[in-house]
């Protein structure tokens, strides 16, 4: 039996931990060479590259990327894959805010923006164009967020770097497409990580959620199944798309109104009857 095509190089940025270090490992077990971007913990990426070689017996090559730096970042990148053209593309790493809308910092808003937006975006680019003059019919996947398009107070600059990702991804899966590049993000709800405060990723079953449908946050391999998905050929119709990935937290946002309105209606109701809560 012939053996299958290899499924050739992948970048993952944010790679050390949380999602990027579990689609890191759901890449590998499919026989991705891996291209480990990480910004700090050298150590941690260390353990992360030979944890995956020695498992799935796959090349894992750690990179640091600024991305506070997108033309830095981009130089990196493509210097890394020179010998070995990606065909696959993980824009994972990010950086959370909760800035009050009225208090804006102006670094702090260059530093969310350039990571979170600016430096995938231009990543996006760079490897498409390296994947347009190598001939590779690859993939990129962006992860963005449920807040791309629900709003949460205090994220102004989150929600605006995440929701300017989202559109990118879905002009370049249009400009992409005519050289059989599909671009598509993944967009998590809340999920069981250490920058969401969850420093045992394992028991995020077992953490209570009430107003999410499901009753708890994601599992990062929940959200690196899905990852997997879009970069491999099982999706290769797939483009252009966003991937909600949240237990149903989106459906509930009439839910809170429609208790208080439906308790005010039948407290109107008992006083117009003469009766009294």
């Amino acid at each position: 039996m012939a053996e299958p095509p290899h499924p050739g190089t992948a970048l993952i940025t944010g790679a050390s931990s949380g999602i990027g270090r579990a689609a890191a490992a759901a890449l590998a077990e499919r026989g991705y060479r891996l291209l480990l971007g990480y910004a700090s913990g050298v150590d941690r990426i260390g353990r992360v590259a030979a944890d995956l070689g020695d498992r799935f017996g796959v090349d894992c090559v750690p990179i640091r990327i600024d991305l506070r730096d997108p033309e830095s970042a981009v130089d990196t990148c493509l210097a890394a894959a020179a010998s070995h053209p990606l065909t696959c593309l993980v824009n994972n790493a990010g950086v959370n805010d909760r800035s009050d809308g009225t208090a804006i910092d102006f670094a702090r808003m260059n530093e969310v923006l350039a990571v979170n937006a600016l430096a995938p975006i231009a990543l996006a680019s760079a490897v498409g164009k390296q994947m347009i003059d190598a001939g590779v019919r690859g993939s990129i996947v962006n992860v963005t967020s449920i807040h791309e398009t629900v709003p949460i107070s205090g994220g102004t600059l989150y929600c605006a770097s995440k929701a300017a990702l989202g559109m990118a991804t879905k002009v370049l899966a249009l400009e992409f497409a005519r050289h059989g590049i599909r671009v598509n993000s993944v967009a998590p709800g809340e999920t069981a990580t250490a920058m969401n405060g969850v420093h045992d990723e394992h028991r995020y079953r077992e953490i209570a959620r009430p107003d999410i449908p499901l009753g708890r946050p994601g599992g990062v391999a929940e959200i690196a199944s899905v990852i997997a998905y879009l970069a491999g050929p099982e999706s290769g119709y797939i483009t252009g798309t966003s991937v909600l990935i949240d237990g149903g937290l989106a459906l509930t946002a009439a839910e809170a109104n429609a208790r208080y309105a439906g308790a005010q209606v039948n407290s109107d109701t008992r006083l117009a009857n003469g009766r009294t809560a």
